[in-house]
This record gives structure tokens, C-alpha cells and sequence, in this order.
């Protein structure tokens, strides 16, 4: 019993260390970020300004209304999926705008530092994203897209 309880602490350790290296993500970001993927798509940038917790300067609402241009489907939108992963030093939250079930699904990108707030924005898409996360130590998913449809099996 104690190698038992020896080795699930030693395992928990590891654990600890391995994700030292990157700060906690908060799940306010991913609540703002799906937000935000609505507020894109409806045209309210100017609420982007105010609902994204940026860590400097936010982006203006001009600057939302540019962005969106590199959009070509505005329609439709999905705000239950998103992923967070550690990329290069920063936390990268992924909010796909329609059901990510092929690679060419648009993404809005937003970095985070601190976990705690945003830094940065970007275009992407899916497929970028499932490339970056696939190669990433630390992914969540706030709530994970599991595509294919459902099996019953009988008993």
C-alpha cells in the first residue's frame, strides 16, 4: 500500500512540474471568447472593445470591423466548441464560427500570456488549429467537438 500511495505521489508531482511551465487558463476567456465570435458576427464591435479583457490596449471597433473582412461566413455561427492550447509561451484560445468538421472551418484566434487576458487576436483555420494543438504539451477544451454521429450498440 505505501509504493501505491509512493508512486501516485511521485505521479502527481510530475504532474505539478509539467504544468508549471505554463500559467492556468481561465475560463472566463473561453466565456468571452465564444462571446465575442457572436459580436463578430452580428456586426458589435463596438461590445468587443469592452467584453474582451485585453492586458494593453484593445482593439478598436474599427479595427473588429477590418477583421471581420477576413471572415467569408459570418452566418450560421457555432459558440459551444472551443480549445485552449500552449503554443510557443502563450495560451491560444480557438473558438471555431461554424461546427469545426473539416479542416476549412474559420477560427478566431485570441493569445493570452497570462491566462488571465488577452494580448493578441489572429485569423486561423481549424485545420491550423488542430495542427498547432496536436503538437501542443497543454490542451482544454471548454466543451470538446467529437465529430462522426452517434452508435447505439444493444446490450
Amino acid at each position: 500500500m505505501k509504493k501505491l500511495i509512493c508512486l501516485t505521489l511521485a505521479l502527481l508531482m510530475l504532474g505539478a512540474v509539467a504544468l508549471a511551465d505554463a500559467p492556468q487558463l481561465s475560463d472566463s476567456l473561453f466565456s468571452s471568447a465564444k462571446q465575442a465570435v457572436s459580436y463578430l458576427a452580428s456586426g458589435e464591435y463596438e461590445r468587443l472593445v469592452t467584453l474582451l479583457p485585453f492586458s494593453d490596449v484593445a482593439p478598436s471597433a474599427a479595427e473588429w470591423e477590418s477583421f471581420a473582412g477576413n471572415y467569408s461566413n459570418l452566418g450560421n455561427i457555432q459558440s459551444s466548441y472551443a480549445v485552449g492550447f500552449w503554443a510557443g509561451g502563450v495560451w491560444v484560445v480557438a473558438v471555431p464560427m461554424q461546427v469545426p468538421d473539416n479542416g476549412s472551418v474559420e477560427v478566431l484566434a485570441l493569445s493570452s500570456e497570462d491566462g488571465v487576458s488577452f494580448n493578441g487576436y489572429r485569423y486561423a483555420t481549424w485545420s491550423q488549429v488542430e495542427s498547432a494543438y496536436a503538437t501542443s504539451s497543454h490542451v482544454v477544451w471548454n466543451d470538446e467537438y467529437v465529430g462522426g454521429t452517434p452508435t447505439v450498440i444493444a446490450d
